[in-house]
């Protein structure tokens, strides 16, 4: 297919290829500065996700005991 055969772009197609192309031309890291930039990384969301994981148990359990609580009432 060449350029002549494509259908034009839409608005939003065309927005998102402006948006993407500057991630096409960008260069990954390489050798250890691959290796830098996947520790730092990681480093930052540990502690995020142990946070995350805390909030998602107290709100699991804080659903079951009012899940626990309504049912009670309703069978009253």
């Amino acid at each position: 297919m060449t350029a002549e055969d494509a259908e034009p772009l839409t608005p939003a197609e065309a927005r998102v290829r402006a948006l993407l192309q500057p991630l096409g031309e960008e260069q990954a890291p390489r050798g250890p500065e691959l290796t830098r930039a996947v520790a730092h990384t990681a480093r930052w969301q540990r502690p995020v996700r142990r946070a995350l994981l805390a909030v998602g148990s107290t709100a699991a359990a804080l659903g079951g005991g009012l899940g626990s609580l309504a049912r009670g009432r309703r069978s009253r």
